[in-house]
């Protein structure tokens, strides 16, 4: 029997950076994200190297949706003018170890390191309120913005998975290089605790 993570309360939180409030969401409006992950025909196919959309009730059942205790979405949130400019998921794994993932709706806002202060908060927020002593992230190998962001973060590449998915528009197969940041390599503020 697989033994059932306990809800943290301050995981449930919402984390504000310098320019925008990252909000912890539910199944309902994470699915509602997807979608409009769906309607930029490049961020799909950056995603799922395909074309085909998923209908809403196909993403509700095949979705990692959010349980607030092994999985989470935050919605990010122009903190300016509370428009919402995309989302951040996290998924815990044993051992002390979670996976990151991030897409930028708002076209306007790429280019703009969303992803690196987004990030920084988030992974401070879970190393110091879950425990998490490694994080990991997955990338496609021409996703150049992506990796830049992964450096930039202090990742560092731990390997290649080759012919991992299949581009249908390019009808050519796609590698994915795997990134981690270990604890050892977190910045010091991470590991305080919020009196």
């Amino acid at each position: 029997m697989k033994r059932q993570r306990k809800s943290v309360p301050e995981l449930s939180e919402t984390i504000h950076t310098e320019r925008f409030w990252l909000k912890p969401v539910g199944k309902i409006r994470s699915v509602q994200l997807f979608t409009k992950m769906q309607e930029d025909a490049e961020i799909l196919r950056q995603l799922t190297h395909s074309d085909r959309r998923a209908n809403w009730w196909k993403l509700f059942r095949t979705r990692k949706l959010p349980n607030h205790r092994s999985r989470f979405v935050h919605e990010i949130v122009d903190s300016e003018n509370g428009g919402c400019i995309g989302y951040h998921e996290v998924r815990l794994y044993p051992y002390k170890s979670a996976s990151l993932g991030v897409v930028i709706l708002d076209r306007d806002w790429w280019g703009q390191a969303v992803p690196v202060e987004v990030r920084l908060a988030i992974m401070a927020q879970f190393a110091r309120h879950a425990g998490v002593e490694r994080f990991v992230g997955n990338v496609a190998s021409r996703n150049f913005a992506s990796i830049l962001n992964y450096k930039k973060l202090g990742f560092k590449h731990s390997g290649t998975t080759h012919r991992s998915n299949f581009d249908t528009i390019a009808q050519q197969p796609v590698d994915y290089f795997s990134f981690e940041l270990l604890k050892e390599d977190f910045p010091a503020h991470w590991h305080e605790t919020k009196a």
